[in-house]
């Protein structure tokens, strides 16, 4: 793993994680290096033991003697039973303690994975409207699950600082104990891990970023199938989603199956290398000396870290192979993270007089223009419409009056303070907005029409009433009737009506239709425009229609117009 790819990696996760886990970080290091000691200690103890065990006469001198006198033992017998027991208990202690720390490792991790969850839904809630229509629903699904990768990600590290602390603690000792044989082995390991390292990692890093796509392209295929449903089974074209499908989960399924390879390959490699070595010093030593008696201890201290050791390497490659796999994951989570969300506070306005546009441009991000130089002015009570031909610029226009847009240059005043980041929040909550498709989520048309705001039963069956749906929720299980996934078990204009109620349910100010009823027929139309009417006769109306017989009641109406390259507006004091 070369320092280029560790710089980068810990430099996005400094980004990435806040003052508060890296604190937790640090303990959790802390944590790792008594980790490291006790493991350690658990290796060294067993060639004391087998020593005395095997030979009780040592007791008589040297430190084996000294310890023995000094904790007041008279029996060598009890000596080494009360020795076993201790070791006993110390790998009870080990067990718990490592239980512990996994325990706290995965917290850490899962605890990661929510924070970065919330941070990346925080960003792409409070995104410029005009930057969020531009991007896909998968990518943002993509960055939800990135997020999760990149949190097994963050445990791969700690996973490899643990064993690597580990590594280097018993790596010391058994340099202590024989320096000739450490050397020996190390040589040998460090030419099959720089090996292995160098042919996993860039297999690895492109098999995760192969994988990362193939996961957005299947997040995007479930979305467009799921929304398109009735279109897909209309023209036939099942099979053509199946196979997108398939794809992808085949090109998933494929660089985890090459990455799961590539992370086994280091066990059986460095296995079968360390435990050969082992007994080929064995080996070697019986035919030079005749006899392995007295190195014994030695061999068997040798094998019990190597139990440690190997596995510890192992699973450190396995993590490097897997922190390279991951590392796409990094890369769009910290490119998500770091969007730009928007500010926005809640100065009040008042709305007592007028709503004025002055000189309002708009373009998107492509460089596409929408609206240029518009100016009008809305008084309080006006019923307003907004008529021109499709993509003239009017459903920008009420974005830019609700406060979704801001304009590209001009300004909006209401009472004549402009409308800003600073009070966009304050001036939105005066608005009720009836879009063309409601969407109603899978619950009940209580919680649909309330959509998070404090609930109350009393304003709730008013607003129902207002928009006319209240006595067909009687005739089922009224405001806890369920509408199912898009409102699926309604008419149409009975989920228009729901919108309307849910548009009353804060007691707007300003009620704004945008083309609320063109997907309904002409009846059921006029039925819904006449309780608008109704329902915003003290209320300032804006409605965007594309057929006049929707806005006949209007006072006055904004037509929006384009010729060639030029955007004009024409506002008429009364309906043509």
């Amino acid at each position: 793993m070369n320092i280029n790819f560790i710089k980068t990696v810990v430099s996005k996760l400094r980004v990435l994680l806040p003052r508060k886990y890296k604190m937790r970080l640090g303990i959790l290091l802390l944590m790792t290096i008594f980790l490291s000691l006790i493991e350690t200690f658990g290796v060294s103890i067993i060639m004391p033991f087998i020593s005395v065990a095997s030979t009780p006469d040592i007791l008589d001198r040297g430190r084996y003697g000294a310890v023995f006198t000094f904790l007041g033992f008279t029996s060598k017998d009890n000596f080494i039973l009360c020795f076993g027991l201790g070791i006993i208990a110390f790998y009870i202690f080990r067990s718990a303690y490592n239980v512990f720390y996994t325990y706290i490792q995965n917290r850490f991790a899962l605890g990661t994975y929510r924070y970065l969850a919330n941070k990346l839904f925080e960003k792409y809630i409070m995104l410029p409207y005009k930057i969020y229509i531009q991007k896909n629903m998968s990518e943002f699904h993509n960055g939800m699950t990135q997020a999760q990768n990149t949190s097994s990600m963050l445990l791969c590290i700690m996973q490899i600082c643990s064993d690597s602390i580990t590594t280097l603690v018993l790596y010391s000792f058994m340099v202590i104990v024989n320096w000739r044989m450490t050397i020996l082995l190390t040589a040998a390991l460090v030419l099959l891990v720089a090996i292995v390292i160098k042919f996993i990692l860039k297999k690895s890093k492109l098999q995760g970023k192969m994988a990362a796509e193939a996961g957005r392209n299947l997040t995007r295929i479930q979305t467009e199938s799921y929304n398109n449903l009735k279109f897909i089974r209309l023209k036939g074209v099942e099979e053509y989603y199946e196979r997108q499908f398939d794809k992808s989960i085949r090109t998933i399924s494929r660089a985890q199956s090459i990455s799961g390879t590539l992370g086994a390959m280091p066990r059986n490699l460095l296995e079968s290398v360390g435990f050969s070595l082992i007994v080929g010093a064995v080996l070697l030593i019986l035919f030079r000396y005749g006899s392995a008696e007295s190195i014994i201890p030695v061999i068997a201290m040798y094998a019990l870290a190597l139990y440690r050791i190997l596995p510890a390497i192992n699973r450190m490659l396995g993590n490097v192979n897997q922190v390279a796999f991951l590392s796409y994951s990094l890369d769009i989570v910290h490119q998500h993270y770091t969007m730009k969300p928007l500010t926005e506070g809640e100065t009040p306005i008042l709305f007592n007089y007028s709503i004025k546009a002055e000189n309002v441009s708009f373009r998107y991000s492509t460089g596409h223009a929408v609206l240029k130089g518009v100016s009008f002015t809305i008084y309080k009570g006006d019923k307003i419409a907004v008529t021109g031909p499709s993509g003239g610029g009017k459903s920008t226009l009420i974005d830019i009056l609700i406060g979704i847009h801001k304009p590209s240059s001009g300004s909006i005043l209401v009472d004549s303070v402009e409308l800003n980041s600073g009070n966009v929040r304050a001036w939105r909550n005066k608005i009720g907005y009836i879009p063309q498709q409601i969407y109603l989520f899978d619950n009940t048309v209580a919680e649909n029409v309330v959509f998070g705001s404090p609930y109350d039963g009393a304003r709730l069956e008013r607003v129902l009433r207002m928009a006319n749906i209240w006595d067909f929720l009687m005739q089922k299980d009224g405001p806890q009737t369920r509408v199912g996934e898009g409102g699926i078990q309604l008419s149409g204009g009975q989920k228009q009506r729901i919108g309307i109620a849910r548009a009353l349910y804060n007691d707007p100010e300003i009620l704004v239709l945008d083309e609320a009823t063109s997907a309904l027929d002409t009846e059921t139309e006029t039925k819904i425009m006449d309780e608008i009417y109704d329902v915003g006769k003290d209320k300032t109306l804006i409605i965007v229609a594309h057929r006049l017989s929707t806005v006949e009641k209007c006072g006055r109406r904004i037509q929006i117009g384009k010729s060639a390259e030029e955007y004009d507006i024409r506002v008429t004091e009364r309906m043509e």
